[in-house]
This record gives structure tokens, C-alpha cells and sequence, in this order.
């Protein structure tokens, strides 16, 4: 009996202990949903996927080149009289920049100019004896020969005064290069000959005085591969209407970002390719010529050059900070008008400044978080603070219009 009711205690109080952790695992479960539902949806940010105009832009490396560079050297002996200019400044066609002792070269003028005064004097001598022989030979009083020589003496003077008028240009030649003045305009370099120089001349082996170098408009050459060469080809074949002329008549921009530069501010066309492509490379050298207005790019910088790959077309946008990666695979976060987080896999295109082309998986008008991605899981509901939505300029360097978002921004779940 004992055995039995110590069994049947036992049994109860292993009932007990059962009911009573059942009850305590149904408590759990109870609460557990309503933990879920006063659980706080994440904050996060969005913003507009927005639809621009934009073109596609092939880079290259280039140098630029001034458009005139000359060397300027002395053209006749003699000691350098004086500098007219500072180094480094921008001189004008036809400024005075450099002086050379004048005075032999006037004084050698002046004797040619005498020498044409003579010859001159004894040609109308020589004509005048020549009228009056001429008077006399049909009388007879003169020979032919006399009158022959008359003749003779009067070509002779006049062949000298032609002579006399020519060395009178050559000096004068000589005298106007004793003052040295600029040939093109431009930045001019330093002044390589000091003020008391003996300075030799000569047409190539004058003493070099300085150079000048013409900006506006700056050239910048690079080069093209064969696809790219082959790509701009068919573009121009099917906008040209006409027969073919020059790439300058096309008028194609070009961009051009020097070292220090993160955009590309410097705009000119397109108006030089070479005729053929060099064999060895498989490039073609092409040039862009810059108006170069504010002498913001000088020769022989090396630069980053932009050319349109492809006419103008609208695309879809979104900040690079809104792009997530799983992988290999980019992914967005769209929120719904109702609040909700999907996750949306995307393509993406080219970069433009601090935004991403997406060709594929999106479409304009749609929100996306571009905070607060870590917090959010597919399918949760989201606090979402919208913040404006903005172009980019980097579409192109120099965008003639920009679309704003063709769609309306979804409300928000409050």
C-alpha cells in the first residue's frame, strides 16, 4: 500500500511539473508575436530614381599643344641696345621686344640711298646727251657708232639705278631688323640674351632671343584606337547628310580635365584627324582645338580627354550610395508607397559624378534607401524620411538641359 501510494504521489507530482513548464513554453509563445508587433520599423532615407538626359563618353589621354610656337632669332649682327618686355608676358603681333644697336646699319642705308641719288643724276645726263644725238643722226653729223654708244651709256645708268634701289631695300631690310618685333601674338618666355649682347645673325644661325607661344586656341592631341576610330566613323556616316568634309565641320565636343581637375570644364571640338591609322599602333591621332579664354591650359600638360561615344539619351539615375552587393550581384532597396522594403536587383551603367546609370531593374520615379541599408531585411516594413532628389551635372560636362523626374514621388509610410 505504502508502494503504491508513494507511485501514485509520484505520478502527481510529475504531472504538476509538466503542467507547469507547458505553461510557462505557451507564455513564451504568447508573447513573442506581441514583442514582433511593438517592435519599431527601422528608419532609414530615401530618394527618387530620377530620369536625365545624358550621352556616353569615351576617355583618352592627351597632351596639349600651343596652336603657334615660334623661335625668335637675331636677324643681323651687332650689340643688343635693350629689352622691351618682362618675362613671361603676353605681347602682341607687332610689339617691339627687343633693339639692336642701329647706327652702322642707318649709316650703310643712308649710303645706298646716296648712291641711288647719283646714278639718277648721271641717268638724265645720259638721256639728255642721247636726245640730242638723236637729233643729229639723220644729217649725218655723228655716226651710228657714236649714237650706239650714247644709247648704251644712258641703259647703263638707268640699269644702275635699278641696282642702286635694290641694295637701298636690302639695307633698309637690314636696318628694320635692328628692332625685333613680335611675329605672332602670344605668352612670350624669358629673354634668353642680356641688354650689351653681341648678338650674331643670320637666317639659321642668329642668336636665339626668345620665344613666344600663341594659346588661344590651345590644341590638345590624342590618341584613338582602331574600334573607337572605326565607332566615330559610323556615327558621322549616318548624321551627315552631304558628302564628307572635315571633322571640323561636324562640330564634335570634346572635353578636356587637367591633373587637378575632377570635372571636365574645358569645352572645344573635334576638328583634325590624321588620314590614316598607323599601322604599328592601330591608333589614329586626333586634335581638339580650345578657345582657351582664360589661359587655364598651357602647352605641354598632359590631360584627360572626353569625346561623345553616343548621341544623347535619357536614363535612370541614383546616388552610388543607394547600391548594395551580394556577391557579384548589385541590389537596391525600393520602398512601396505602403512603406515596404523590396530588395530589386539592378544593371548598372556608367558612373556620372557621385550617381549610377542603372539600365536594368529599376524605373524612374521610384524611391529608394540610400541610408540605413544595414537595418532593412526584404519585405520589412520602414520608417522612410525622403530627401530631395537631385541632377547631376556630370551627365555632361556641360549640360544644355536637364530633365527633371518625369514621375511623382510616392507618399511614405508614417
Amino acid at each position: 500500500m505504502k508502494t503504491e501510494r508513494w507511485k501514485s504521489s509520484g505520478m502527481g507530482a510529475l504531472s504538476v511539473l509538466l503542467l507547469f513548464a507547458l505553461g510557462i513554453s505557451a507564455g513564451c509563445n504568447n508573447s513573442a508575436p506581441a514583442a514582433a508587433e511593438q517592435k519599431v520599423a527601422p528608419k532609414v532615407t530615401t530618394t527618387t530614381a530620377i530620369k536625365q538626359e545624358t550621352t556616353d563618353f569615351d576617355e583618352y589621354t592627351g597632351r596639349t599643344e600651343a596652336s603657334a610656337a615660334v623661335e625668335i632669332h637675331a636677324r643681323v649682327f651687332g650689340y643688343l641696345k635693350s629689352v622691351e618686355f618682362r618675362d613671361g608676358d603676353f605681347v602682341k603681333e607687332g610689339q617691339t621686344l627687343f633693339t639692336i644697336e642701329p647706327d652702322e646699319y642707318q649709316a650703310i642705308h643712308d649710303q645706298s640711298l646716296s648712291k641711288i641719288a647719283v646714278w639718277e643724276s648721271k641717268l638724265e645726263v645720259a638721256k639728255a646727251n642721247l636726245a640730242r644725238r638723236k637729233k643729229l643722226l639723220p644729217g649725218g653729223t655723228i655716226s651710228r657708232e657714236e649714237y650706239d654708244e650714247y644709247a648704251a651709256a644712258a641703259r647703263e645708268a638707268e640699269s644702275a639705278v635699278v641696282a642702286a634701289k635694290a641694295d637701298a631695300s636690302r639695307t633698309a631690310v637690314d636696318l628694320n631688323y635692328v628692332v625685333v618685333k613680335a611675329p605672332i601674338s602670344g605668352r612670350i618666355d624669358r629673354a634668353m640674351v642680356t641688354k650689351g649682347t653681341l648678338l650674331t645673325g643670320g637666317a639659321g644661325a642668329g642668336t636665339l632671343l626668345t620665344k613666344i607661344v600663341n594659346e588661344q586656341p590651345m590644341y590638345v592631341y590624342f590618341g584613338v584606337d582602331e574600334r573607337s576610330l572605326l565607332r566615330y566613323m559610323r556615327q558621322r556616316s549616318e548624321t551627315r547628310a552631304s558628302a564628307p568634309g572635315s571633322l571640323r565641320k561636324l562640330g564634335v565636343d570634346c572635353f578636356v580635365q587637367v591633373a587637378d581637375e575632377k570635372d571636365f570644364p574645358h569645352q572645344g571640338k573635334l576638328d583634325f584627324v590624321e588620314s590614316e591609322v598607323n599601322a604599328t599602333t592601330g591608333t589614329a591621332r586626333l586634335r581638339g582645338e580650345f578657345a582657351n579664354k582664360d589661359h587655364a591650359l598651357a602647352s605641354g600638360l598632359f590631360v584627360r580627354v572626353r569625346v561623345p561615344a553616343s548621341q544623347p539619351y535619357e536614363a535612370i539615375l541614383i546616388p552610388e550610395r543607394a547600391l548594395a552587393t551580394d556577391q557579384d550581384i548589385k541590389f537596391v532597396y525600393v520602398v512601396s508607397s505602403d512603406g515596404v522594403a523590396t530588395r530589386r536587383n539592378v544593371e548598372l551603367g556608367a558612373q556620372r559624378g557621385d550617381m549610377r546609370i542603372i539600365t536594368t531593374g529599376l524605373q524612374a520615379g521610384e524611391q529608394v534607401i540610400v541610408k540605413g541599408l544595414q537595418r532593412v531585411r526584404p519585405g520589412q516594413k520602414v520608417e522612410a524620411e525622403m530627401e530631395p532628389a537631385k541632377t547631376t551635372e556630370a551627365t555632361n560636362p556641360k549640360p544644355t538641359a536637364v530633365a527633371k523626374p518625369k514621375t511623382t514621388q510616392p507618399k511614405t509610410a508614417n
